[in-house]
């Protein structure tokens, strides 16, 4: 027992030296390290000390300014802030670089983030806009093609089907002998069918219609039909569509090249009041419009062509958010 006594007091000792040991140890690392909490708060009225160094908004300059191209005029005058652009390249010119903004130019370059946010903005709304037009023009048209290959199900289906009882029929008359009536039958067989197929290659060549549905969509505003104002009206993405592109060589609209295109890709076959609004799905109160699938593909192929053309301005007020060195 006296043995095992001074064993257990030999571990203990031994784990207590190890223990204070240690505790040394790393004492001395913290003491050689400057980032220990004892040499950190020992610095602290170094640091203090120190003068604060101020941040501040580095000015525009001529080196930096790229240049102001055709479509970044064209969005600031659509925007209407022309004249702060150019006051804001003028004065990030009078200094050189790393001077700090000063309070115009600072005023100046938040008035125009505002105003070319507000314009992207406006050109998503109206994106979105087509993109649910869309949508309704391909949910219409899916239907009408589903009901036309209905028919054309039923048709096909008659045809066979009364082709092979006649051929059927016919054969016990040729067994008996009785060749006139098997001749007739077949004959029979022969005149339903070519009626029938005579009746599919019609209702393939046309369409199943069907009331408008939908609301007007935008291009009602593109063939100018004056419909009723939205609650947001896109001012600047109608601007836009109503001018003439900078590096246009024809002197046309983007309207007029739209509608010029669509007339050659035979989309666009009539521009009378009907189908016009046909084509807009803009009917007056009380009016019962009807679509067709060949209506609706004009309709979707228009309302593809309009939204690439309505994106265009996002890259113009790129170019000017560039030229002015917002982004």
């Amino acid at each position: 027992m006296t043995r095992r006594k001074w064993q257990t007091s030999i571990g203990i000792g031994l784990s207590l030296l190890l223990a204070s040991w240690q505790s040394l140890t790393c004492a001395a690392a913290f003491a050689a390290d400057p980032a220990s909490p004892a040499n950190f708060e020992k610095s602290l009225p170094a640091r203090q000390s120190q003068p604060a160094v101020p941040i501040r908004l580095a000015a525009l300059s001529a080196g930096s300014l790229p240049a102001l191209t055709p479509g970044a005029v064209e969005a600031a005058s659509l925007l209407g802030i022309l004249p702060k652009v150019e006051r804001l390249r003028q004065l990030g010119q009078a200094h050189p670089d790393g001077q700090p903004m000063t309070d115009e130019e600072m005023a100046l370059k938040v008035d125009i983030l505002d105003r070319v946010m507000g314009g992207s903005l406006e050109v998503r709304m109206v994106a979105g806009r087509i993109d649910r037009e869309l949508s309704w023009a391909f949910n219409g048209q899916g239907m009408l093609q589903a009901r036309r290959q209905k028919l054309l199900n039923y048709l096909f289906a008659a045809t066979f089907m009364q082709g092979g009882v006649l051929g059927v029929l016919s054969g016990p008359a040729f067994l008996d002998k009785k060749p006139q009536v098997g001749t007739e039958l077949l004959l029979l067989a022969s005149s339903i069918g070519l009626a029938l197929s005579s009746i599919s290659f019609v209702v393939a060549r046309t369409s199943p219609t069907k009331h408008i549905d939908s609301e007007t969509t935008v291009l009602a505003y593109v063939f100018d039909l004056n419909p009723p104002e939205p609650l947001h009206k896109p001012d600047v993405v109608t601007k836009f569509m109503r001018a003439v592109p900078p590096d246009a060589k024809d002197n046309k609209t983007r309207v007029q090249s739209l509608m010029e295109g669509w007339k050659k890709g035979h989309f666009l076959r009539s521009t009378d009041q009907i189908s016009l609004r046909k084509l807009a799905a803009y009917q007056n109160q009380g009016e019962n419009l009807k679509e067709n699938i060949s209506l609706l593909g004009s309709r979707i192929r228009m309302l593809f062509d309009t939204q690439w053309t309505i994106e265009q301005l996002d890259a113009e007020l790129l170019e000017l958010l560039r030229a002015t060195d917002v982004s």
